[in-house]
């Protein structure tokens, strides 16, 4: 290269002119600025010198061509160097548009919203993130953080620093709040930093969480709060009370006959009347009364009063309103109530404490023969803690012999012959006397005794019955509670280790046994009846008697409930109802028992309606074991023509006692 003495040196040929140059010293340094300068340089040398070297080789005069050529190449380099930048920044652009498609392209395999941000800006979100805040992915270009979420203290901390995680609303572009998790970290991103922010929509965990709760603490099928948000509520208002000075009242509601509703009508039929209660209830009261469903046919009032009187008023108030007729589809039913009520702070000022004087006050009202509003009084507290007291009595009285079998006989109509006995349990409580048989029964039912009681009520009739002719049956009777899996298996294993012949026992029940459960009770009929073993419906008529359990189940006897004997015979509807019972018994084959008998003018017109047997005072009260242990004892006199004709003063028994003449 020796032209290149002659024209001057190659670093002055490609420098740029003294302007620029103090241009670029006056000029911040910058990458691109360097890049371009240095890309003009290289494309001046790279055109200058092959032109200056072609003119030296011709052996013209090099140095116009060198200096126009130098020119020439310094202006053609320039515009190559910006064809380069501009091929550059190009390829970057490009890079930087695929690095954006690839990070999108991972971000939407996530199903939580996703934002990388720098600053406020959203340089990248994600598919689910777009659809959760409701806008097209064409419109992402300028997506601030702020459009969708306003919470300024959430954004700050977001776009903070380190890692962190916090629960907060988002808008749509509806302008619907979501509620969402956010999860926020630092990322490397291009040559700098950005934030990702993943948005988890969380409302509907909110919203299950939420029905979790509700249904943890409300009966689901009426929507009321149950035993223990009631509980709670309850707790709520002694406090309240106690710190104000006022009263409240809680009303404990039982529907009398809803179990019959159920049982014939359906279960359907059976929910909706106890949504509409729920909603007489709520409808009735004011807005601040809390109104629970305890469970089955059960619910509780909580709601202020000035006083006991206003709280009695309130309970009379809501019995008027269940014991009228309930429309459920076309069909009219009345179901009931009965109501017990007890006051803060005069019957108590315990929670635990109200709830059990209301819940005493409701059994009393129940007793009474239901439909009834009881108001608690200390006399019922004082039943209370007697019965209290015999619960925890009942089960060292089983043990030890304080409860005995009494046996009543049934008698023929026909010869006056014994020819069973019914078992009738008796308790002589050392302190308290003989105990009502209807009131320990019922202890022994709430306190889980009555499988125990009944076992041994069982082993006295057979032990006795052993000890009497071969002809003279025993009955027991059963508890619905007793209906269960295990009680054939228990009666025959009693009736095996005793060697009593099968046949000679008959278990009586109630309907109440029906309704429990049905299919349970008509297998167990047929195992009984397998074993030989007889089964009588108990207080025939006294119930809601259902002509299909008659048709369904295969009993042995009906036992006419003593309602209808003590109006006989002048009572014309009651007369006519036995009869009809009478003939319903033979055409279905049944034997028929009638109790209650207590004058010599029922047991004229019994004896001549038809062939039974008779139980009641008028031939013996019940008696212990020992008094039947005479064969004697099971033969009686019939009444003589003579007394049923002094016992008929009423004109109406002159026909009764001349047949009973006639026949004598």
């Amino acid at each position: 290269m020796a032209g290149c003495d002659d024209t001057g040196r190659y670093e002055d040929l490609v420098k740029p002119p003294a302007p620029l140059r103090q241009n670029a010293k006056r000029r911040p340094p910058n990458s691109f600025g360097v890049w371009l300068r240095t890309g003009v340089l290289a494309a001046g040398a790279a055109l200058a010198l092959p032109v200056q070297a072609f003119a030296a080789s011709v052996g013209g005069e090099s140095v116009p061509i060198v200096v126009l050529v130098a020119g020439l190449g310094l202006a053609l380099s320039f515009l190559v160097a910006v064809a380069a930048a501009v091929t550059t920044l190009l390829r970057r652009s490009r890079d930087a548009a695929n690095e954006a498609r690839r990070l999108n392209a991972l971000l939407d395999m996530l199903d939580e919203g996703v934002a990388v941000c720098t600053g406020m800006q959203a340089v990248a979100v994600n598919t689910s993130l777009c659809r959760l805040i409701g806008i097209d992915r064409d419109d992402v270009g300028h997506l601030m953080i702020s459009s969708f979420l306003a919470d300024a203290d959430a954004i700050e901390r977001l776009l903070g620093e380190g890692e962190l995680r916090l629960d907060t609303d988002i808008t749509n572009r509806d302008g619907a709040a979501i509620s969402v998790e956010v999860a926020a970290r630092t990322i490397a991103y291009g040559e700098g930093a950005a934030r990702l922010l993943e948005f988890r929509d969380v409302g509907e965990r909110k919203h299950t969480q939420a029905r979790v709760s509700f249904l943890a603490h409300h009966d689901p099928l009426t929507s009321l709060p149950n035993r223990e948000l009631m509980r709670a509520r309850l707790n709520e208002a002694v406090e309240n009370a106690a710190v104000s000075g006022t009263a409240f009242a809680v009303l404990w509601i039982d529907l009398d006959h809803f179990k019959d509703i159920n049982d014939i009508h359906g279960h359907v039929v059976g929910d909706q009347i106890l949504r509409i209660v729920a909603e007489k209830l709520k409808f009735e009261m004011p807005a601040d009364t809390v109104i629970a469903r305890l469970g089955g046919d059960e619910f509780v009032v909580l709601c202020q009063v000035n006083d006991a009187l206003e709280a009695r008023m309130i309970g009379q108030q809501l019995r008027r309103l269940l014991n009228r007729p309930i429309e459920v589809g076309e069909k009219s039913l009345v179901s009931g109530a009965s109501i017990g009520v007890a006051v803060y702070p005069d019957d108590a000022m315990e929670a635990e404490e109200l709830l059990k004087n209301a819940d005493l006050a409701l059994y009393h009202a129940k007793s009474e023969g239901r439909g009834r509003c009881r108001h608690f009084t200390e006399e019922l507290g004082n039943e209370r803690q007697r019965r209290m007291a015999l619960s925890e009595q009942l089960r060292g009285a089983i043990e030890n012999g304080e409860i005995q079998a009494y046996f009543q006989p049934l008698i023929r109509a026909r010869d006056m012959r014994v020819v069973g006995f019914e078992t009738l349990g008796r308790w002589f409580h050392p302190e308290l006397g003989a105990i009502p048989p209807p009131e320990f029964v019922r202890i022994a039912e709430e306190n889980g005794l009555i499988n125990p009681l009944a076992n041994l009520m069982m082993r006295h009739a057979i032990a006795a019955a052993k000890q009497w002719p071969e002809d003279v049956r025993v009955s027991v009777n059963v508890s619905p509670l007793q209906i269960n899996s295990e009680l054939v298996d228990q009666v025959r294993d009693i009736v095996k280790e005793s060697g009593l012949d099968p046949t000679r026992l008959e278990l009586e029940v109630t309907e109440d046994v029906l309704i429990k459960d049905f299919d349970q009770t008509a297998s167990m009929f047929s195992r009984l009846r397998a074993l030989g073993i007889q089964v009588a419906m108990d207080d025939f008529g006294a119930g809601y008697t259902s002509m299909a359990n008659l048709r369904r189940l295969n009993f042995d006897r009906l036992k006419i409930d003593r309602i209808f004997t003590m109006e006989l015979p002048n009572h014309r509807r009651a007369a006519a109802i036995v009869r009809s019972m009478f003939v319903l018994a033979r055409e279905l084959d049944l034997e028929v028992t009638v109790e209650g008998v207590e004058t010599y003018e029922q047991f004229a017109f019994l004896r001549e309606e038809g062939n039974c047997e008779l139980q009641g005072f008028l031939f013996s009260p019940p008696k212990p074991a020992a008094a039947w242990a005479d064969p004697a004892a099971l033969q009686f006199a019939a009444p003589t023509a003579r007394k049923l004709e002094q016992a008929a003063a009423a004109p109406a028994l002159k026909i009764v006692a001349q047949q009973a003449k006639r026949a004598s």
